[in-house]
């Protein structure tokens, strides 16, 4: 076998003088590079070369393909790499100067939900205070400092919302709550800021609103004046919407009265929808005037321009919308905020089939399993009282096991009858 073929190798040499030519000048320049003093890498490149796998090849001038391993590929390309002044890491990969280079934008997490079942306690400051250049230390220190010793920093959780400029407590005991709630001023940085408190409903509530009540209606007048049909629902409180004549109600549970009655007028529930926050003083959409960081900013309050001239030329733009019309109007189709949905309650587990009570035939009672009958099959009653059947004086029943042929009446024979004479006889066939 080995001398076929040295034969066959020798033939292509003859028939090819230039390729064994120039693969002994390959192997004899390998070899001169490896006798090198000092040169140890050539020669492991020269081992792995022979004992790997060739998987890719370069075309030569004249044609011809050369077999080279991976890692011989891989250690020109670093080297091309290294001659560029380029990036020759193991994990880089070639980037060109036409190819633009992506900046990710850094994505911000969001926070966990607070825990369900606590109380939230919403701290609103007056303007000049934006809370985003605030740490919820020193914010968490001033609302200890305010309660004078009657809560603990380790009693609630403290979440700053930049976009509403607002700070929210989450506490589970309603002493703390409470407490929190009759703060009036914030002392940070050595400067006190006054701040409105409030307490937010919980989860499991429904809002509603309805219309046509006086304008600063005292809340226990209304909550006094509220009556309603609807079954498991609580009123929890009542306030007016601002100057309006439109009132917000807060039920406890999971339906919202579609009508109330106030004062025994029937009055419809609509279902309340929070309006997107704006502000006027500085034109950003997200928080109230009250509580604007930038109430000194100048804004135009019709086409939203910042630092406006005196007599500029402007058109109506919304700053929520976009559309042709002022911030906040009543014909913008984006002022109301979406109704959250709620999250889907899983599908209740199906029971097994009850035990109900059967009488048979003045025996006495048992106990049984009702089962869904199939409506094509037709119906045979268990404590079926024995049937006479036609021409016969005798009787029988289904659960006799002894058959008679119709013709012999000879026990042993058995007689088969059509499904309709069965059921015309109670299952029993006649003879």
């Amino acid at each position: 076998m080995d001398s076929t073929a040295e034969s066959q190798t020798a033939s292509v040499r003859q028939s090819e003088p230039g390729l064994g030519e120039e693969v002994m000048d390959f192997a004899a320049q390998n070899r001169d590079e490896a006798a090198l003093p000092g040169n140890c890498n050539a020669a492991s490149t020269h081992a792995d070369a022979d004992f790997s796998a060739p998987t890719e090849t370069d075309r030569t001038e004249e044609g011809w393909q050369i077999s080279q391993s991976l890692r011989a590929k891989k250690k020109q390309a670093k080297e091309r790499k290294f001659q560029q002044g380029g990036d020759f890491s193991a994990g880089s990969r070639p980037t060109t100067d036409n190819q633009p280079k992506r900046r990710g934008r850094p994505t911000r997490q969001r926070p966990p939900a607070l825990p369900k079942d606590d109380l939230k306690v919403v701290f609103r400051p007056h303007q000049g205070l934006p809370l985003k250049n605030v740490t919820t230390q020193a914010i968490s220190d001033a609302i200890v400092e305010a309660c004078q010793g009657k809560v603990r920093w380790d009693q609630f959780i403290l979440r700053i919302r930049p976009g509403s400029d607002i700070a929210l407590a989450s506490t589970p005991d309603t002493t703390v709550a409470m407490a929190m709630r009759g703060v009036t001023s914030l002392n940070i940085n050595g400067r006190p800021h006054p701040v409105n408190v409030y307490v937010t409903a919980g989860e499991g509530t429904k809002k509603g609103v309805i219309h046509g009540i006086e304008p600063h209606t005292p809340s226990e007048t209304i909550k006094a004046s509220i009556r309603f049909r609807t079954q498991s629902v609580t009123l929890v409180d009542a306030r007016m919407l601002g100057d309006s004549q439109s009132a917000v109600l807060t039920f406890f549970g999971d339906i919202l009265p579609r009508y109330v009655y106030y004062r025994g007028g029937e009055k419809e529930c609509i279902p309340f929808r929070n309006t997107v926050q704006f502000c006027r003083a500085c034109g950003e959409v997200g928080h109230r005037t009250d509580v604007c960081p930038q109430p000194d900013s100048p804004v135009c309050h019709t086409c939203g321009m910042r630092n406006p001239e005196v007599n500029h030329n402007c058109t109506p733009t919304c700053a929520i919308c976009t559309g042709n019309h002022i911030t906040g109007d009543r014909s913008c189709l984006k002022r109301l905020k979406p109704i959250r949905k709620q999250a889907a309650k899983p599908p209740k587990k199906t029971t097994q089939a009850s035990p109900s009570l059967f009488s048979v035939g003045g025996r006495g009672i048992r106990m049984g399993v009702r089962t869904r009958r199939d409506p094509k099959e037709p119906f045979q009653d268990p404590h079926a009282v024995e049937k006479p059947c036609r021409g016969d004086r005798t009787t029988r029943t289904a659960a006799s096991k002894v058959d008679f042929d119709a013709e012999s009446n000879l026990p042993g024979q058995s007689e088969r009858a059509s499904p309709s004479e069965k059921q015309a006889t109670g299952g029993v066939s006649c003879t």
